[in-house]
């Protein structure tokens, strides 16, 4: 099914892809999720539905030179790619809905450019959910019971705050977090797929914009792991952020 005919009410709950993670981890198979938002709609319609001088233009691109916190250089057709291999790769893809969506950028780059972009490209997966289910997932005690339960390594700018922040939150559920690593820009991916292979971990967390998109599929790929494109979860606990509401132990 082309994925402009795919309705909403299509798309997995979070509750189910935290009950998928979970089987995956129980069962030690490698597992990937990945989410399609503005940022990453907006990378991979490089050369295709958006030239270089738009590029320029585009808030997002500006943003990212303004602030240099979208861990990426754009153009970049060499990343486009790597992200499209990801997309085939991973096991759920977080996309866009068309109605009560939740993100905070211009209706031209959510789920219409996803449309776009899938049917060039001829991207069919299997498995869909909001693209926010990241956000989602915390608000649940089985996210947290799973993070405690599981070897758990996280990959981000945010990681070692975070770290610091939900430890000492779910003292009576403890998060077993086995290390941290550091990550905020697309040339270090290599560099990092090559650390994490030195840590003893059952599930990764990604906070690392677009590159999620790269590092999940490729650490479950390389390394038999389940991988999760965390999003700014991490950035939005670390400062408290309305958009993430964590469930809280009594």
């Amino acid at each position: 099914m082309p994925l402009k005919d795919v309705p909403d009410q299509k798309l997995l709950s979070e509750l189910e892809v935290l009950r998928r993670v979970h089987r995956a981890l129980r069962q030690k198979k490698p597992f990937s999720l990945v989410r399609i938002g503005d940022g990453e709609n907006i990378v991979l319609a490089q050369d295709k539905f958006i030239r270089n001088k738009e590029l320029e233009e585009i808030y997002w691109v500006r943003q990212g030179r303004r602030t240099g916190g979208k861990g990426v250089d754009l153009p970049n057709l060499v990343l486009r790619d790597r992200m499209l291999k990801g997309i085939k790769a991973a096991d759920i893809v977080g996309i866009c809905r068309y109605h009560n969506d939740e993100m905070a950028a211009p209706t031209k780059f959510k789920r219409a450019l996803t449309n776009k972009i899938f049917d060039h490209y001829r991207l069919c997966p299997a498995n869909l959910c909001y693209v926010f289910c990241n956000r989602k997932m915390v608000s649940y005690r089985y996210f947290w019971k799973i993070v405690n339960q599981y070897r758990t390594l996280l990959i981000s700018k945010w990681a070692d705050q975070y770290a610091e922040r939900v430890v000492g939150k779910y003292a009576s559920l403890p998060p077993q977090i086995v290390g941290t690593v550091n990550f905020t820009h697309y040339n270090q991916i290599s560099t990092v797929l090559k650390k994490i292979k030195t840590y003893d971990f059952d599930l990764a967390l990604i906070s690392a914009g677009v590159n999620a998109v790269i590092l999940a599929p490729a650490i479950a790929k390389h390394c038999g792991k389940v991988a999760l494109d965390f999003g700014k979860t991490m950035m939005y606990t670390v400062r408290p952020n309305y958009r993430v509401q964590p469930w809280s132990p009594a």
